[in-house]
This record gives C-alpha cells, sequence and structure tokens, in this order.
C-alpha cells in the first residue's frame, strides 16, 4: 500500500507524523512526505522521503498579533460550546481558520499533483495540513488527520467550528472536484482520554512516541560574538534557606520554550529564582538563552520534578509520558486550553501569558509569582500523584504498531465499517469519561 503524509511545519507538526510512518515502513508499506520546501530537510533527517510541493511565503502563514495572543476571559472548554463566545471571539477563530486556508492554498496544487502522479492509497496529514483532504477528496482515497496533543479537535476551516466550510475552503476543495462537507475518516489523537474534550469527530486513541529530531545546523556557539552572559542568580533574602524538597536527593526542573525570541522575562526571572534556592534548572529550545540546550525533552524529562513550558501540544505530551507536573504558561488559544485540561486533573498550573506584566519594572515580581507556581508543583505530593496517574493512562494508550492495522483497513469499506463500530464505542467511553470527571468537579 503507498500511504501519501503531508504537513505545512516542521518540529511539532512533523513529529506526531514520524512514528506511524515508520510503523508503516516497518509493515512493508511505500511512504512519502509531502511538504513545503523549508520543511524537506526535516523530514529527511527522520530517515523518510520528503517530496517538496512548493514553498509558502512567509505572509500567508501571518496571521494578526491580536489573533496571536488573544485578550478576554475564553471558558475552558470553548471548542464543544462555541455558542458561548462572542463575536471578537469568533473573529479571532475566523483570522487563524483563514491562515490555514491560505496554506492549504500554497500547497494544493503541488500535493494534488504529486498524489495524481503517485496514486497513494491513503492521505495522513497534520491535523492543520488542510491541504491534507484537499489531496484525498481529489482522488477519491480515505484520509486521516494526526492530531499534535491538542485536548480538542478544532475544526477552524468551518465558520464557528460547527457551521458551513469557511468561503476560502470551499472554493478549493470545489476547484479540485471536492465537497467541501469532505472530513478525514478518520482522527488519530495522542492525548490521554482524561485530558481531551468530547468531539463528534471518529477518533482514535495512539501513544504518543517521541522523536529525536536533530537540530539543522547542529548547535554551535557564534565564532564571531560570545554567547551572552549566563545571568547571575538572585541573591537568597535574608533568613530564607536554599530550596530543600521533601525527599532526598538534587531537584532539577525543565524549562522548555520554543519561540525564536526566547521566553519571557519573567519566566527567566522565575528560573533564576529557581536557581537562587538551589535548584537545577536543565533548559531546552530558546530557553537555553545562548548556551547549548540539554538535550531532546524527552531525554531529558526523566528524573526532573516539574516542568515549565508554553503548552504547546509535544511538549504536553512528552511530559505527560515523563509522568512530570506541568507549569503552562500559554500565549496562544490552544495553549491555554492545553494548559486548563491540565490543571482540570490536578497535574499541573495554567498561567495565560497575558496575566503577565511584560514591563521590566515588573518583570522580577510576575516572575516570583510563576516561582512559587514551580515550588508548589515540587512540594504538594498531590500534583505527582496526578502526573503518575495520567502517564500510566497514556502507556496504556495503543502504540503506532496497533494503529497500522486500523489506517490501512480503512481502504476496505467492509473492515472499515468493523473499526468504525470500535472507535465510535471509544469515543462513547471518552464523553462519558470526560462527563464524569466534570460532575465530580462540579460537586467539588
Amino acid at each position: 500500500m503507498r500511504v501519501l503524509f503531508t504537513t505545512w511545519a516542521s518540529g511539532a507538526h512533523l513529529v506526531p507524523l514520524v512514528p506511524l510512518a515508520r510503523s508503516l515502513l516497518a509493515a512493508g508499506h511505500q511512504v512519502r512526505f509531502a511538504v513545503p520546501s523549508g520543511c524537506a530537510a526535516a523530514v529527511a533527517r527522520t530517515g523518510l522521503v520528503p517530496v517538496p510541493v512548493g514553498s509558502l511565503p512567509p505572509a500567508g502563514v501571518r496571521v494578526a498579533a491580536a489573533a496571536r495572543r488573544p485578550a478576554g476571559h475564553w471558558p475552558a472548554d470553548w471548542p464543544v460550546r462555541p455558542a458561548v463566545l462572542s463575536p471578537e471571539q469568533h473573529g479571532v477563530l475566523r483570522a487563524f481558520g483563514d491562515r490555514q486556508v491560505r496554506i492549504a492554498e500554497g500547497m494544493a496544487q503541488g500535493l494534488v499533483a504529486f498524489a495524481r502522479c503517485w496514486q497513494p492509497d491513503l492521505v495522513v496529514h497534520d491535523a492543520s495540513a488542510y491541504a491534507g483532504t484537499v489531496a484525498a477528496a481529489a482522488l477519491g482515497v480515505p484520509a486521516v488527520g494526526q492530531l499534535w496533543g491538542s485536548t480538542a479537535v478544532v475544526r477552524l476551516e468551518r465558520h464557528r467550528l460547527e457551521g458551513p466550510p469557511l468561503p476560502g475552503y470551499s472554493r478549493l476543495m470545489r476547484r479540485y472536484g471536492a465537497d467541501p462537507e469532505r472530513e478525514p475518516d478518520l482522527w488519530l489523537d495522542p492525548c490521554p482520554p482524561s485530558l481531551a474534550l468530547p468531539s463528534r469527530s471518529r477518533r482514535l486513541p495512539v501513544r504518543f512516541v517521541p522523536v529525536d529530531l536533530p537540530a539543522d545546523p547542529p548547535y554551535a556557539a557564534p565564532r564571531t560574538s560570545p554567547a551572552p552572559p549566563r545571568p547571575r542568580a538572585a541573591p537568597v533574602p535574608p533568613g530564607r534557606p536554599p530550596y530543600r524538597p521533601v525527599r532526598s536527593g538534587p531537584v532539577r526542573v525543565c524549562a522548555v520554550w520554543d519561540d525564536a525570541a526566547g521566553p519571557p522575562e519573567a519566566v527567566r526571572a522565575a528560573l533564576r529564582v529557581a536557581e537562587s534556592r538551589g535548584v537545577e534548572v536543565v533548559r531546552v529550545g530558546s530557553a537555553a538563552e545562548g548556551r547549548p540546550p540539554a538535550g531532546p525533552l524527552h531525554r531529558v524529562l526523566p528524573g526532573c520534578g516539574a516542568v515549565l513550558h508554553p503548552g504547546g501540544g509535544t511538549t504536553l505530551m512528552a511530559a505527560t509520558l515523563a509522568g512530570v507536573p506541568q507549569l503552562v504558561v500559554a500565549p496562544r488559544l490552544e495553549q491555554q486550553l492545553n494548559g486548563a485540561r491540565l490543571a482540570r486533573v490536578g497535574a499541573g498550573t495554567l498561567v495565560p501569558a497575558d496575566h503577565l506584566d511584560g514591563s521590566p519594572r515588573t518583570s522580577a515580581a510576575a516572575g516570583a509569582r510563576l516561582a512559587r507556581h514551580l515550588f508548589a508543583l515540587l512540594e504538594q505530593p498531590s500534583y505527582a500523584a496526578a502526573a503518575r496517574t495520567l502517564r500510566r493512562e497514556a502507556l496504556g494508550m495503543p502504540g503506532p504498531d496497533e494503529a497500522v492495522g486500523v489506517v490501512t483497513r480503512l481502504t476496505d469499506p467492509d473492515r472499515g465499517r468493523a473499526d468504525r463500530s470500535a472507535t465510535d464505542r471509544g469515543a462513547t467511553d471518552r464523553s462519558a469519561t470526560d462527563r464524569d470527571g466534570r460532575r465530580r468537579t462540579d460537586e467539588s
């Protein structure tokens, strides 16, 4: 069988697709990755075969600053209750939806052309790569959407999430002779059921598998100018002893940030407070601040007492699999949603980034507040216990090897119907679990 994978971005959008692709190859199937030219090198570093299908102009992937960090109160379950959102909030979602449609338009011509030439039996695409659904519909083959750790299936290509397709998306589908109402036949979901929001979409839980994705180019200290000096740890206030955990041994926390600008000053201040009290801070991504990163996240997390990060899906899943309590400082909507669901099960804490004052004068105070949240994760046993429970749930999910049988049977209508019944029962069980959890929360 030939299986065509596609995504529009590397990193967090590529990583969740790789384990299934490798499992398909091991089972004897053919796999190709159709991506914009800027992603081809990242695909090649995973050992998979990239197929460049054009490039995306920077203007096509940009959204307004107000949409990137929307203010105001968003209910913790807004994806399943879009009617409670204000017109301004729906405008933010529309901006993101229009952005993803522009990306799909930039990819569709090259992707459909290659698909018609290679003739795949199945298309597997990143959840936000709508061009994958377009290509599958144009060829009349099944489409599988891969979620990356979001706690909800958010259909941004639809008006107000549940309405008709956006005009641009409808035009794109019709351009290739496809029905705009066509949706993926199946969603692969690495999110543990207790974190996920209910959905009418057909989902198959598939355990998250960490992937080593080497940087390109490898990290090296700049030759022309030295790395910035490491900030001094803040002095321990008089009368305040260095931090000592309840258990014996060194205390380590992990700081992860994937924004090129690095973490906000309040986050840096919180880490300095932690270090001033004897906590070892290991840094991944741009949180390394000019120093060599500590290493692949899934290799750093074991042994950490907590992790601080913005709430991205792959970091959320890696920390969940490691059983580590999480402090989520979330700038964006999906990240805030992930943090809120994590806090709901008691395995972490959410601090929306717009609660942090960005002025230099007050960043120390904001950092001190963040540090208190971080110490609470280390000191209160309930967080570690909830994180371990979540880890057991994640480890109990089926792996990519088991998902191979389900996705390949989608090309057989009769066998696919049997799988559909099984996954539908799983979705019903997940919705019931969520309702029970909400009831317990309301009663408490």
